[in-house]
C-alpha cells in the first residue's frame, strides 16, 4: 500500500525524477509518427509494439485502432482503472514533424498534446516495478484514437463499450499540471450545408446566392442570447463555398461548435439552431443539417469520490489542485455515472500549434501523481469506496 508521508512521497519522486529523461525521449518518438484524427493507425502499431517491449500485459489493438494493454492488480476480480491517453493528433499528414530538445524544454506539433501522456502511460508499469507496488485491482490502459475536433471521443467510446466492467477512468493529457477537470463540456456539432441555383454575377444577378444565405443565418445565431450561467458557447468555426469571384455560390456549408456543462441548455441551444436553420429555406434556396459531433456533458462530485482523491495526491505533492471543466475524453465516463476525471502532467504551451511544447522541470511531479493516483484510485476500487 502506498502511503502520503514524506518518506513514501519522496520515494515516490525519485523514481519518477530518474525516469523523466526517458519519458521526453520516448515522447519524442511518439510525436515523430503522424496520427491525425482519423488516421491514427500508423501511430497506433507503433504504440501497440512499445506496449509489448515495455512488458504490459492482454495487449490488443481494435478495429478502429485503439490499443489497449493491462497492468494486472491483486483482485483480479474486482472493477479494474481505465487510464486513457489519446493517440491522436490536430496535424494533417502533411505536417512536418520535427521534435526538437532544448534543455529542459521539448518543442514540435503534438509533443504535449498528447505524446508526452501516451509516453508517461507506458513507463507507468516500469516506474511501478522499481517501486515494488502491485495496484490493488487491474489497470486498463489505452493508447485510444478520436479526441481531438471530430473524432467525437469516438476512440474512448469503443473502449468504454468493450470494457463496461471499467470502475474509474483518469484522462491523461501532457500539459496543465494541477488540473483536475471533473466537469465534462458537452458539445454538438453541425454540418450545415446551402445550396442555391447558381449563375453567374452580373447575367444572373437576382438569384439568391448560398453563400448569401448562409451569411444571413450565421448572423442570426451570433444574436441568439448564450447563458453565463451554466455556461454556453456558439461558435461557427469553419465556413466553406462558392466557385469564383463572379459566379453566384451554389453551395456553402459551415461547421458550428455548441457547448455547455449543462445537458438542458446545451439541448435548448440546438433547438434554437437548428429552428433558425430551418427558417433559412426558401423556395430557391434548400438547407441540410447534418450532426457531425455530440459529445455528452456531466460532472462528477467535488467532495466525495474521485476528485478528493486528485486534490489530496496534489496536495501530498506541494500542488493547488484547479478544478475545472473542458472537454475530455473523461466525458465518457462521466456520462455513464462512471467516476472519472482528466489529470495533466507537466507545463508547456503553443497547444495545436506546430510549435507546441513541453517543459520537463515539473514532469517528475507529474509522473509522481499518476503513479499515486494509480495506487490509491485502484485501493478505494477495492474496497468499494469509490461510489
Amino acid at each position: 500500500m502506498l502511503g502520503t508521508t514524506s518518506a513514501s512521497v519522496d520515494r515516490v519522486l525519485a523514481v519518477a525524477h530518474d525516469l523523466v529523461d526517458a519519458c521526453g525521449a520516448l515522447a519524442t518518438r511518439i510525436a515523430e509518427v503522424p496520427a491525425p484524427t482519423g488516421d491514427e493507425a500508423k501511430r497506433a502499431t507503433f504504440v501497440r509494439q512499445l506496449l509489448v517491449d515495455h512488458g504490459y500485459e492482454d495487449v490488443r489493438e481494435d478495429s478502429i485502432h485503439n490499443v489497449t494493454a493491462r497492468i494486472p492488480g491483486e483482485h483480479r476480480d474486482a472493477t479494474p482503472l481505465l487510464l486513457a491517453a489519446h493517440v491522436d493528433t490536430v496535424f494533417p499528414r502533411s505536417t512536418p514533424l520535427h521534435i526538437v530538445r532544448e534543455g529542459n524544454r521539448i518543442h514540435g506539433p503534438g509533443i504535449g498534446d498528447n505524446s508526452l501522456s501516451v509516453a508517461v502511460v507506458l513507463l507507468l508499469r516500469t516506474a511501478l516495478e522499481r517501486l515494488g507496488l502491485t495496484p490493488a485491482v487491474d489497470v486498463i490502459v489505452t493508447g485510444n484514437v478520436g479526441e481531438e475536433g471530430l473524432g467525437d471521443l469516438r476512440g474512448m467510446r469503443a473502449v468504454m463499450d468493450a470494457h463496461p466492467e471499467i470502475g474509474a477512468a483518469i484522462a491523461i493529457e501532457g500539459q496543465t499540471l494541477g488540473r483536475l477537470t471533473h466537469q465534462a463540456v458537452g458539445s454538438k456539432r453541425y454540418e450545415v450545408t446551402v445550396t442555391g441555383p447558381g449563375g453567374h454575377s452580373w447575367g444572373d444577378a437576382g438569384r439568391p446566392s448560398a453563400i448569401h444565405a448562409l451569411s444571413n443565418l450565421i448572423a442570426r445565431l451570433d444574436r441568439l442570447p448564450l447563458k453565463h450561467e451554466p455556461k454556453t458557447t456558439l461558435n461557427v468555426g469553419m465556413i466553406t463555398g462558392g466557385i469564383s469571384v463572379n459566379t453566384i455560390a451554389p453551395t456553402a456549408s459551415a461547421i458550428i461548435d455548441l457547448r455547455s456543462v449543462d445537458v438542458a441548455s446545451l439541448d435548448f441551444l440546438a433547438a434554437q439552431v437548428e429552428a433558425e436553420v430551418r427558417l433559412t429555406a426558401s423556395r430557391d434556396v434548400s438547407v441540410a443539417i447534418r450532426k457531425v459531433g455530440d459529445r455528452p456533458a456531466g460532472s462528477v462530485p467535488l467532495d466525495k469520490g474521485i476528485v478528493p482523491i486528485g486534490v489530496s495526491v496534489l496536495r501530498a505533492l506541494g500542488l493547488d489542485a484547479t478544478c475545472d471543466a473542458s472537454s475530455t475524453d473523461a466525458n465518457i465516463p462521466i456520462s455513464r455515472s462512471i467516476p472519472a476525471m482528466c489529470i495533466g502532467l507537466a507545463t508547456g504551451g503553443n497547444v495545436h500549434r506546430p510549435d507546441e511544447y513541453i517543459d520537463l522541470d515539473r514532469l517528475g511531479t507529474g509522473f509522481a501523481q499518476l503513479i499515486m493516483l494509480t495506487m490509491k484510485v485502484t485501493q478505494a476500487l477495492s474496497k468499494g469506496k469509490l461510489a
